[in-house]
């Protein structure tokens, strides 16, 4: 490896995955000790995240926290989405050339597409991580769904053929094959979605039980991580109340993750409105690390049900960790995954009458998935493959 070599990470996101995939490469850096500087431009909210991963620790020398000061931060996130683009590679820029690295990457490539195709040059190679391609989707009929696919397929395809991108990582393995017909030139690469495992044990679950207050005999089905519109709740809701009484005693439902007052307030509605024979358990609160695996170790079936959702779900994976089956959307990547690794079962999720069938479908007949696939998916989604694969292409 080049001694030279200073590899600079940026991201004025923080929240989710976004702190987590920072964490990954922090700690694969130091734990190898690699040769070079790492330069870690962020939110100043990660600084305490970034101590316990470097304080004390021996390969922990060469790497720097570079905090984004919180007024940069706010005018990037205000910006509309043609000029946000633009002014977060204009904020990238600003640390490129004051810190002089040989390589750049931009933990969320999706949003720099239009910058680093049409934005000013970078004077070190970037390379970045793409979270949600779909390009290679079906498009609405419509006229405008049309002229928009497009617009993103143009732009995506101008960024790709830019000299200064070194290479794209990609979460959506489906993907990949249409990124590298765009841009013969360009390195595309699958890339982990990454979930640290822990081992937990039978104590802690039946603990969380406990605390959960979890009735004897009922299904516990997990829905899980930031809840909000896009996570299905409502059309699930809305299937929970169309079930036989019989089926709903046989239910626990367990909303697990941060939710924003006013759609708490909505599904808290919905929830009144299903009736006393579901058990539903709110977790409104951010769960992290070892917790997030015990949740999952907790649970019979772990719920994907995104409305329309591109991409991976870190859910999926964090669900192979602990070899639980999944009840995801049709839709997609997720659910192209779901049904050809035999990960559990899929349905159109913005259809509460297809979601109540496929909840029957568990609870009468069961149904088949493989916990040998369970078991290769998250093998293949470690943290340290993901880091492993970044590093050797940078």
């Amino acid at each position: 490896m080049n001694r030279e070599q200073k590899i600079l990470l940026f991201d004025t996101i923080i929240d989710g995955h976004h702190a987590d995939y920072l964490t990954h490469l922090i700690r694969y850096w130091v734990d190898n000790q690699r040769v070079g500087e790492l330069i870690v431009v962020t939110q100043q909210a990660f600084q305490p995240y970034f101590q316990d991963l470097t304080d004390q620790q021996a390969g922990a020398t060469n790497v720097r926290f570079v905090p984004i000061p919180a007024s940069d931060v706010e005018t990037v996130h205000r910006a509309s989405m043609l000029t946000r683009s633009f002014k977060e590679w204009n904020l990238l820029l600003k640390y490129i050339h004051a810190y002089q690295p040989t390589h750049a990457l931009l933990m969320y490539f999706d949003l720099f597409q239009l910058a680093t195709w049409l934005g000013r040059s970078a004077p070190c190679p970037i390379s970045g991580i793409y979270f949600r391609p779909d390009f290679h989707y079906k498009q609405n009929p419509g006229f405008k769904a049309q002229l928009n696919g497009l617009r993103k397929k143009v732009t995506l395809k101008g960024a790709l053929r830019q000299r200064s991108l070194a290479n794209v990582f990609c979460l959506d393995h489906s993907a990949v094959e249409g990124l590298r017909q765009l841009s013969p030139a360009a390195n595309i690469w699958p890339l982990a979605d990454p979930v640290e495992s822990y081992s937990i044990t039978p104590t802690e679950i039946g603990n969380l039980r406990t605390e959960l207050r979890i009735e004897p005999d009922r299904q516990i089905f997990l829905l899980f991580g930031y809840l909000d519109e896009r996570k299905g709740i409502e059309p699930l809701l809305d299937a929970l109340k169309e079930l036989p009484v019989t089926e709903q005693k046989a239910i626990c439902l367990v909303l697990a993750g941060p939710v924003q007052p006013d759609f708490q307030e909505k599904i808290e509605q919905k929830i009144g409105a299903v009736g006393g024979p579901v058990q539903i358990v709110r977790v409104f609160r951010e769960i992290k690390g070892r917790e997030i695996q015990l949740f999952f170790e907790l649970a019979d079936y772990a719920l994907a049900l995104y409305q329309k959702h591109v991409g991976m779900a870190s859910v999926v994976v964090r669900a192979a960790v602990s070899r639980k089956p999944v009840l995801a959307s049709d839709y997609g990547y997720l659910g192209h995954l779901v049904q050809s690794e035999q990960l559990g079962a899929v349905a159109d999720t913005t259809s509460p009458s297809a979601i109540r069938a496929l909840l029957q479908r568990v609870l009468t007949e069961k149904i088949p998935y493989s916990a040998e696939n369970l078991q290769k998916l998250a093998d293949r989604n470690s943290d340290v493959y993901f880091a492993e694969t970044i590093f050797n292409h940078l």
